[in-house]
């Protein structure tokens, strides 16, 4: 779902001066990730310093999860990882980020600028679940696959603009953001949503993976480990 004007152009610029105010305060690396045609290159606010120093974000937050709640009831809530629930993605000219599926259920995306070029690619649906960890890996390199997706993908482009919430099954949407062109950083919000209780066996290493520049991964761990959840009652 994308749902623009979901916040107004004043409240994005007032989101962008807090932000670009941290990054004077505070120095964010430049994390790179290789992955073939579409590279992870980005720095990132996380959660923990969201909540740490920047309450106007918490509002933000706040709010697209008031819509979440509205959308999926109570099963869904805010990721139950500090760090991740909620970050800031600050993508420089020449930067992307890579084909992936997220590891929880619903993403959202809340654009804070336009750019050029920065797209969001989407496949709606495309990804064969199955319960084994060894071969969960592999069908999704298949279909990640350029001619594959080109074949049985439905390609959805979502451009950076101002004010803009895109609402997504991370989980079952491969995605990507494309090459950001120009001389303006893309900067948006992405808050993590998933079912009450939900936990991941790869947890520690794939936030080493997003956040720490100096990680020694050489793939997203989310392609070598399953993700495992307990439900628990609502």
């Amino acid at each position: 779902m994308v749902k623009d004007g979901f916040i107004s152009s004043r409240s994005c610029q007032r989101a962008l001066e807090v932000i670009n105010d941290f990054r004077k305060e505070v120095s964010l690396p430049i994390i790179t990730r290789p992955a073939g045609e579409r590279p992870l290159c980005y720095s990132v606010i996380d959660g923990h310093q969201i909540l740490a120093s920047l309450p106007r974000i918490q509002r933000l937050h706040k709010k697209v999860t008031g819509l979440i709640r509205q959308m999926f009831g109570d099963l869904i809530e805010p990721l139950n990882d500090q760090q991740v629930a909620c970050n800031i993605n600050i993508t420089q000219p020449g930067g992307s980020y890579r084909y992936h599926y997220d590891r929880n259920a619903v993403t959202t995306i809340l654009y804070l600028n336009e750019t050029s070029g920065g797209e969001t690619e989407c496949y709606p649906n495309h990804r064969l679940r199955v319960r084994s960890t060894y071969l969960q890996p592999g069908l999704d390199r298949v279909f990640t696959n350029a001619m594959f997706r080109s074949i049985f993908g439905r390609q959805v482009l979502v451009r950076p603009t101002t004010g803009r919430l895109l609402v997504m099954r991370g989980s079952h949407c491969l995605h990507s953001v494309r090459e950001v062109n120009g001389a303006t950083d893309r900067i948006n919000i992405i808050m993590s949503y998933d079912v009450r209780g939900a936990e991941f066996a790869n947890r520690n290493q794939l936030n080493s993976y997003l956040y720490n520049v100096n990680a020694r991964h050489t793939v997203d761990p989310n392609e070598a480990v399953h993700r495992l959840r307990r439900l628990r009652s609502v």
